[in-house]
């Protein structure tokens, strides 16, 4: 009972134990006593254990493989070491981790030898018959070879991710998000398949700095792409530029999702302002709706709407064209000296889609539009087959960002 009851006192220390606190980009946090009301202060290890294993909770039904009550109960555990080992600042002096367990393999290792010996600490305070369970799913922790570990690590990841975009509201540096990119990638390594949470996440994050922030978001972005793609030294990468080529529903959002977490590029939209105008005239955004108004403006200028996305970028911007539709399009994209990606999926796979995100679309009309079609027989520098494997589609990403490098 006595070692029962020391280890309830024991993690209390973990709510003694600030994450962040003291790190470099939070040092205004750091001096805050006090949250106003609805604001987040600091978190513990103790709350992020919390959140961590509720997000675990949450998600591992969507994935087969994971075993929900065995991966919760990794969650519940996956910190407790920090009771003697504190939280590893990720950051270090530098900002971007690159002396820290984030990215250097001498401290990776450090930190696991300080926690293999926290963990023969802890085993040894509690009571014998709990001693080899326990250290049984600690070493299923910290070696990660099982899948309900590596998905409770990537969770981690992303519960973390989450909390920083809260916290910090749109008040980020370019330096604060490319350190942000390149941590949360190893989340995305550790289980692919949350990729697109990570994206999502992430792109309320810029979306919080777009709204918050008067800076100019192309300077603001390629400030970012520069400290993501060339670490080591800060010099100036060539700004990626990039233009999807794809029939709806193929995955050019996605996409252009990954290409933004890979390659530091902006998305620009082609028809975000053509959508607008079908829902403010027709109440919907269904593809005759859309494909009407192209007919219309596009006799004004056949590119119209990729010119109208284009105003605002500059020639040191890094962003990529979510959608090409026609000749004229294409045309502009070579011109610019942009690479060009055509996204394919299987008819069905694209229907399904379509259908999921309550889109109407028609083959037999919709998919005979010119917008649809007009591309289909030009060359283009690389082609992505999307079959609806996230890993599959993001290696596809990573590589093209690689040899754009």
């Amino acid at each position: 009972m006595r070692a029962d009851v020391d280890q309830i006192y024991r993690m209390f220390d973990l709510e003694r134990t600030i994450r962040f606190s003291g790190q470099v980009h939070w040092e205004a946090e750091t001096r805050e006593t006090e949250a106003k009301p609805g604001e987040l202060l600091l978190e513990n290890v103790a709350a992020h254990t919390f959140q961590v294993a509720s997000s675990v909770q949450l998600l591992a039904p969507h994935f087969k493989d994971v075993e929900k009550a065995n991966a919760i109960e990794l969650a519940l555990l996956h910190d407790q070491l920090e009771v003697y080992t504190g939280d590893k600042d990720p950051v270090g002096e530098d900002g971007q981790g690159r002396h820290t367990h984030a990215f250097s393999q001498t401290m990776r290792d450090r930190k696991l030898n300080e926690e293999q010996a926290a963990l023969e600490r802890i085993t040894s305070n509690l009571r014998p018959s709990m001693r080899s369970s326990y250290r049984e799913l600690m070493e299923e922790v910290l070696s990660e070879r099982k899948v309900d570990a590596r998905f409770v690590k990537a969770v981690d990841k992303l519960q973390a991710l989450a909390y920083v975009r809260l916290k910090k509201a749109g008040k980020f540096t370019p330096e604060h998000i490319a350190f942000t990119i390149r941590y949360s990638r190893l989340g995305v390594e550790k289980f692919p398949d949350l990729h697109d949470y990570f994206v999502m996440i992430f792109n309320d994050l810029m979306e919080d700095i777009r709204q918050s922030s008067h800076c100019d978001m192309d300077s603001f972005c390629d400030s970012v792409n520069r400290i993501v793609m060339d670490p080591a030294s800060g010099t100036k990468c060539s700004p990626k530029r990039i233009a999807l080529i794809g029939k709806s529903g193929s995955g050019k959002s996605t996409v252009a999702n990954l290409l933004q977490l890979h390659c530091g590029t902006t998305r620009i939209s082609t028809g975000s302002v053509c959508r607008k105008i079908a829902m403010q005239l027709f109440g919907n955004e269904s593809k005759s709706s859309t494909q009407s108004i192209d007919d219309v403006l596009t006799q004004l200028d056949p590119s119209i709407f990729l010119n109208a996305a284009l105003i605002d970028v500059n020639d040191r911007s890094s962003f990529c064209v979510d959608s090409l539709r026609f000749k004229s399009d294409l045309k502009i994209a070579r011109d610019l000296d942009l690479v060009t990606i055509r996204v394919i999926a299987p008819d069905e796979i694209r229907f399904s889609r379509l259908e999921r995100r309550g889109q109407v679309f028609d083959p037999r009309t919709d998919g005979l539009h010119r917008s649809e079609i007009d591309l289909d027989e030009e060359k283009v520098d690389f082609t992505i087959e999307n079959m609806g494997d996230i890993s599959d589609l993001e290696s596809s990403v990573r590589n093209i960002c690689m040899s754009q490098s």
